[in-house]
């Protein structure tokens, strides 16, 4: 069977392009300013599913949301509820690794081959030499797993296999990797840029061999935990009750995503430190976005020195750790979007630490669901600016 899933989970560069293109305190139900619930209706009205949009400035955080958990029900969005918020977990997983950097558990200069002697071998010899933080900012030339080509290769790959299959997450992660690193590689690794879902699965494996701990376990331990998050994975064969469930389709004619077979979603989620499956909710994910600006105003946080080190030096047009750097309006911004499973996010932080917007959607078509929800969250940013 293909998997079909992963089609989804298209480059983050592509909407955070054209979200560029577009222009030049604790969350309450207070009643949000009239132009932000604005915002969150017009969208709604042009075809999302349901949207939240919360802003944040130094001191205080506003939400708007509209729509419905489910096109057809007649449930609204409720306070609280959960979204999958796809590739804008890759600022997470470097987070995380900037922590274990930190520690001294492993450097942003760690090559595959030392962090997987036991992969050296029989990996392509210019992997070798690629660095963790190569990876984490897509320069490791490993395959996109962002089109179905890729995706159909490794299909036939374990429809063929004559090794016996892994019946364990571990042992499926180590085992993609193995065959990964045995690619011809896709770009040349360590220089050029190639948005790649499998790089970070890669790059978590390497935290996990270097600590002993399962990426969630490492997740919730080194990054959830001291900031404060509600972060949890959620597989693709999962069916939704009592929450938001993703849609994809023509704008009007919007479906529900329906649940993936258990054997698939069993090696999309190898693929999860990238962001396939990690859900939260507009809370906590405030939260995390509170800390950046605090850390980027220059007061001590929980976020590593080094992984923001990297994130402040980032020149427009710039890709690290899980960042696109951009001018909009005429201001420096830090911004990503995310796609997964019929959701998606976008996030905005201004660079100088004064404010931030995000939105999430149940809706996901890059055609037409993203620039909507990337239109939302300009609106809200022009018309809540940086104080």
């Amino acid at each position: 069977m293909l998997l079909r899933s992963l089609v989804l989970a298209t480059t983050a560069l592509v909407s955070a392009i054209a979200l560029t293109a577009c222009g030049g305190g604790g969350q309450s139900e207070a009643t949000p300013p009239a132009s932000l619930q604005q915002s969150a209706d017009r969208a709604v009205s042009q075809g999302l599913a349901a949207i939240v949009i919360q802003h944040l400035d130094a001191n205080d955080t506003t939400q708007a949301r509209a729509g419905l958990r489910q096109v057809g029900s007649a449930v609204s969005l409720q306070p609280g509820d959960a979204f999958m918020i796809g590739s804008t977990t890759k600022a997470m997983t470097s987070a995380l690794a900037g922590r274990l950097v930190e520690r001294g558990v492993i450097a942003w200069t760690t090559t595959v081959a030392e962090a997987l002697p036991d992969l050296a071998a029989s990996m392509q010899p210019a992997y070798r030499t690629v660095t963790l933080e190569q990876l984490l900012s897509h320069r490791g030339g490993v395959l996109a797993f962002t089109t179905g080509e890729d995706i159909a290769r490794f299909q036939a790959f374990l429809g063929t296999s004559a090794t016996e299959l892994p019946t364990t997450r571990a042992g499926r992660e180590r085992f993609f990797a193995a065959w990964l690193l045995a690619q011809t590689p896709a770009a040349r690794p360590g220089q050029d840029l190639l948005y790649s879902n499998a790089g970070y699965s890669l790059a978590a494996l390497m935290l996990e061999v270097r600590t002993g701990l399962p990426f969630a376990e490492l997740f919730q331990q080194e990054l959830a935990q001291p900031l404060g998050l509600q972060v949890s994975w959620t597989s693709a064969d999962a069916s939704f009750t009592n929450r938001p469930v993703g849609h994809s389709g023509a704008k009007g004619r919007l479906t529900a995503i329906t649940a993936e077979d258990p054997e698939v979603s069993r090696w999309l989620d190898v693929l999860s430190p990238a962001g396939l499956g990690t859900t939260t909710t507009p809370e906590s994910y405030a939260a995390w976005v509170r800390w950046h600006l605090r850390a980027l105003h220059g007061e001590t946080t929980p976020l590593a020195a080094g992984y923001l080190q990297r994130i402040k030096a980032l020149k427009t047009g710039d890709y690290g750790l899980g960042w696109l750097a951009a001018d909009l309006d005429s201001s420096a911004v830090l911004l990503h979007d995310g796609e997964w499973r019929g959701f998606t996010s976008v996030l905005v932080v201004d660079a100088q630490g004064r404010s931030a917007t995000f939105g999430f959607t149940n809706t996901e078509d890059t055609s037409w669901a993203t620039p909507l929800l990337n239109q939302a969250v300009l609106d809200t940013e022009r018309a809540m600016p940086p104080k």
